[in-house]
Parts: structure tokens; sequence; C-alpha cells
């Protein structure tokens, strides 16, 4: 429970500085340019057409929110010692690197499957 409430939080927060980005960006643009009234991350994330192929994340430094796993919702990110680091804040989560992910690079998924990263220090 608690690892959702820290993705809830930071998808927050993403949301909040990208919705910041897009107003100043739609500012900038002419008035017949599209705007688009579900522009958040969670929306064009669930416009995807899903199954998708589990991206390989595998030898790259861990960002859950980086645009290989920001629509997933169900993320375990598991360091040496087995504690999940998407739960414990103080962990550094850019401090990371994934070993591999369960499934693995390439198999169909959805936005709500479990998916497990072994993760490394550096």
């Amino acid at each position: 429970m608690q690892r959702r409430a820290v993705i809830a939080a930071v998808t927050a927060l993403l949301v909040s500085v990208l919705g910041a980005c897009s107003s100043a960006a739609q500012s900038r643009r002419s008035k017949s340019s599209p705007t688009y009234a579900a522009d958040s991350v969670n929306a064009r994330c669930r416009a995807q057409d899903w199954p998708q192929p589990m991206p390989d994340v595998e030898g790259r430094p861990f960002d859950p929110l980086g645009k290989d796993l920001m629509c997933f919702d169900n993320i375990e990110a598991v360091a040496p010692d087995g504690h999940d680091v998407m739960t414990d804040a103080g962990s550094g989560l850019g401090a990371w690197t994934v070993v591999s992910s369960t499934p693995g690079p390439g198999v169909k998924v959805r936005i709500t499957t479990p998916i497990t990263l072994e993760l490394r220090r550096g």
C-alpha cells in the first residue's frame, strides 16, 4: 500500500510539472493549435494499445518515471538485500541499475501486469 502511495505522489508531482510546462507551451502556440482535455500521463498511458512488449530496461539506470516505465502501475524494484526501493524514500531511486526484469524484455504486458525489477547500486 505504501508503494502505491509513493507512486501516486510521484505521479501527481509529475503531472503537476508537466501541466505547468504544457500551460507555458500552450500560451506560446497559435490559437489554431489543438488542445487536449485529457493531457495527463495517466490518460496518455491508458489511451495506448495494450498489451505492449515489456521494454528492455536491463543494464539501464532505474527510473520509474522514465519513458520506459511510466505507464506501469505495479512495479516492484528489489534491491540486493530484498527491500523494495519504491517504498524506501531514502534509497535514492536514481542510484540503482536494473539487473533483470520479470517479465523479461519483449513479453506482452498490460498497465497492471506485476513487474519485478532486480536492482544493484550504481
